[in-house]
């Protein structure tokens, strides 16, 4: 399993975190797990062919993916993906970029991969477009170009959901909603409306996302840190909160967790933490 990140250029930073290539080639299917990471994304599946090569699936719901461009919308529990022969792109959208692509609210999205080809005529082409070029250069070029022209309307200016998932990010999720509120001097009900409403998930939520997200890397980054570190660096009043509140995105209890293969997710989350 081969995946690489790269930064956004800065012209396209406040829409783009940056961008992951992943290309795997398992002789037989795996079937892994992958946690909520608090980012909706675009990802292009690049197989020259149009079998299913991707496929993940959430307690009875399961969405199989072929050649083309999807949107990942924010995810609030533990898929599990289904992987073989994948080439790859995933664009890293900064949160509240969603509702700028897509004219909706973020949680519309929610749990949900939509193919975008019919929506976005243009980015039909991404596939072949990326094909066609000799260099991993040349493929960022393609995807530079393309977010350019789709982000092109868009206003710079940060509001305050910008600058609230920038503290949650800031803090790894430890920050209470009422002191983002009270930083950007909006009530709590307007800034749970409109953070809602743009990123797809309450303040609140995103936060426990980002928390997860933090410990996920933590404890991939310190193969040594034991639950009891995880409790007092991460803010739980106790191991039994840490315990309970990591069972709620994976079903899992942390051991039979960390028993299952990281190779895909943990190096997904270490990619994520970097851009």
């Amino acid at each position: 399993m081969i995946l690489q990140a790269f930064p956004a250029p800065s012209d396209l930073s406040p829409f783009v975190s940056g961008y992951l290539y992943g290309h795997s080639n398992f002789k037989d299917s795996q079937l892994l797990p992958t946690i909520p990471r608090g980012v909706p994304a675009l990802m292009i599946i690049m197989n020259e062919d149009n079998e299913e090569h991707i496929q993940y699936f959430q307690l009875k719901k399961s969405s199989p993916l072929k050649k083309g461009v999807y949107l990942c919308g924010q995810a609030t529990q533990t898929w599990w993906i289904k992987l073989n022969t994948c080439q790859a792109y995933m664009v890293v959208l900064k949160p509240a970029a969603l509702q700028q692509v897509m004219g909706e609210s973020g949680a519309v999205f929610n749990d949900s991969f939509l193919r975008l080809d019919d929506l976005l005529p243009a980015c039909k082409f991404l596939p072949e477009q990326l094909n066609a070029e000799k260099s991993q250069m040349g493929q960022l070029s393609v995807l530079d170009k393309y977010l350019r022209r789709l982000f092109r309307d868009q206003s710079l200016r940060l509001n305050e959901v910008d600058v609230a998932v920038h503290s949650i990010i800031l803090t790894q999720g430890q920050v209470k909603v009422r002191e983002l509120a009270t930083q950007e001097r909006v009530s709590v009900r307007t800034l749970n409306r409109k953070f809602t409403e743009q990123v797809g998930l309450s303040p609140k939520q995103y936060a426990r996302i980002v928390r997860f997200r933090a410990i996920i890397n933590y404890l991939i980054s310190s193969p040594g840190a034991s639950w009891l570190d995880v409790t007092y660096k991460f803010g739980f009043h106790d191991q039994a909160h840490f315990i309970k509140d990591f069972q709620l995105f994976t079903c899992l209890t942390p051991n039979q967790y960390f028993a299952i293969d990281q190779s895909f997710d943990g190096q997904f989350v270490q990619a994520i933490s970097k851009l």
